[in-house]
């Protein structure tokens, strides 16, 4: 079975196209990991966070310093910090807590990681 020349090419163009994708490549895309409330018992003005898993996110400016309760989506637990870029004293959880006294109206960002 003979190819003609133009079989060929598009035969090799069509390959060379065609995405490479090592399997130890592991794809990560930012999903939604928590919900922050402003006010106790998941009520008043609710933040909803997306991220890549394990990475560090500040709160937007209307929530910083002014969260009460939060949720971790199923599987994820999170972590509140007091200061920005996850510094400082964090409070931890993974499913519905009220935010101890200590850090209620105090948390500056956040981070999720899978348990």
């Amino acid at each position: 079975m003979q190819f003609s020349a133009l079989t060929l090419l598009t035969l090799a163009t069509a390959a060379m196209a065609a995405p490479s994708v090592s399997p130890d490549t592991i794809e990560t895309r930012a999903v939604t990991l928590i919900d922050l409330w402003a006010d106790a018992d998941f009520l008043g003005l609710k933040f909803t966070g997306s991220a890549d898993v394990g990475q560090c996110k500040n709160l937007p400016s209307d929530f910083n310093d002014r969260i009460t309760s939060g949720k971790a989506r199923a599987n994820y637990r999170c972590t509140v910090w007091v200061d920005k870029d996850c510094k400082g004293t964090g409070f931890s959880f993974i499913s519905n807590p009220k935010f101890d006294s200590w850090v209620d109206n105090k948390a500056s960002s956040w981070k999720c990681v899978a348990r």
